[in-house]
């Protein structure tokens, strides 16, 4: 395609060389770059992972704005997870439910001792893991019964009162009943995290998951140093509005935490800043029973409850407008199967993750494939099938 700039990073393997059609990169890097052409995404980038080896690391487009001398989105430039940051927080709760400290099924209540109270203290671990607690639903989720438990919170002891004003907020659905994509769910495993380990959850997950996979400059926006910030995803309004704020007061600007939580509360639910290259990592290491490089993690059997269905038959999504459609939900991460997915052309039962449509993360056992992608909508709250789901698609073509 005229026009088209792709930038590559030096890769470990050949495509051919792992099983995967090259022609097959071509295809997708027309696709990216066309949608850039009609200005539905600034940049697009994937990093692509098989049989222990990556053999493709590319970035395509620019960032919304000059930033600290760079114009042009590279495969190194950090982008903001979003709610893939999820997936380091389910993997944290496994950890401790796989040492006897937890367990899946655990009442909420007994961590946290106000949700001791009638509807409340039927909510499980495994409920806020699978978003079937019945707690208030992100923003846009269900626009019929919009909530937003925040505005029971009072700001200046967000400490004292967030939990409260989450239970004040009440339940949009009877736990276990329904699927209803959570806007405050892992937050509170995130608080769970720090009742059960003494430290903040942020600090655990970078601990016990970030390093031992060597993941050594994936790291939470409010731990963001100076030297990193040329590398960051200028992207949006949000982004570009913190951007002059950087010019007036500085790296601050840019440590904001994610989302719409602040410091007293988890950054578990998004707020984690990573590279392609880094995310592959996580999947080799969830490929690998537990494993990187020789370095336990965490352990098979607890892995194994990501790749099973976690929620009942009867369990359906009418989020976002979804006309009803099964649920199938490990611990932690949607399962697509040929059964119950028919937006893309992927394997049966890979494990995967979105972050506001913005960023893809998957895993496929049966192929050994990770699949790590981008793209990034000028608005904060666009999502298009093709860029998310059709990219998957053509990504999962080239498996030979």
């Amino acid at each position: 395609m005229l026009g088209r700039k792709v930038v590559q990073h030096p890769c470990e393997a050949d495509p051919e060389a792992v099983g995967y059609d090259s022609g097959r990169l071509h295809v997708l890097n027309d696709h990216i770059q066309q949608m850039i052409d009609e200005k539905m995404i600034l940049s697009g980038s994937y990093c692509l992972w098989r049989k222990g080896k990556v053999f493709a690391d590319v970035s395509l487009g620019n960032l919304a704005c000059e930033w600290q001398g760079r114009t042009r989105f590279l495969p190194d430039t950090f982008f903001e997870l979003q709610s893939v940051t999820k997936v380091f927080t389910a993997i944290a709760i496994l950890k401790l439910a796989e040492d006897g400290i937890l367990y899946l099924g655990q009442p909420v209540c007994e961590w946290i001792e106000e949700f001791n109270i009638p509807d409340f203290r039927n909510i499980t671990i495994l409920h806020l893991l699978t978003h079937t607690s019945g707690l208030c639903a992100l923003p846009g989720v269900l626009p019929e019964d919009e909530r937003r438990w925040w505005e029971a919170m009072d700001e200046n002891r967000v400490g004292e009162t967030w939990i409260p004003a989450v239970i004040q907020t009440g339940l949009q659905g009877k736990p276990g009943e329904k699927w209803i994509y959570s806007a405050v769910g892992y937050p509170l495993l995130g608080e769970i995290l720090q009742r059960a380990t003494g430290k903040k959850a942020e600090e655990y997950i970078r601990e016990e998951i970030f390093l031992p996979c060597q993941m050594k400059e994936t790291h939470w926006r409010v731990d963001a140093k100076e030297e990193w910030l040329p590398r960051y995803n200028i992207a949006n309004e949000t982004d570009l509005k913190m951007v002059k704020e950087y010019q007036k007061i500085g790296k601050k600007a840019m440590t904001k935490p994610s989302y719409l939580w602040w410091d007293e509360v988890p950054n578990t639910a998004g707020g984690v800043m990573s590279t392609g290259r880094e995310m592959v990592r996580l999947g080799e290491m969830l490929l690998r029973d537990g494993y990187y490089r020789g370095k336990r993690i965490i352990g098979k059997i607890a892995l194994s409850r990501l790749w099973t269905n976690q929620v009942g038959e009867q369990v359906l999504d009418w989020c976002w407008g979804h006309p009803g459609n099964p649920v199938v939900y490990g611990a932690g991460m949607p399962i697509s199967t040929h059964g119950s997915d028919r937006e893309q052309l992927i394997s049966d039962s890979v494990i995967y993750h979105e972050g506001s449509g913005a960023c893809v993360f998957l895993v496929d056992k049966k192929e050994d494939f990770v699949a790590v992608y981008q793209t990034s909508f000028p608005k904060e709250e666009g999502w298009s099938h093709r860029a998310v789901k059709a990219t998957a698609s053509i990504i999962w073509s080239g498996i030979r």
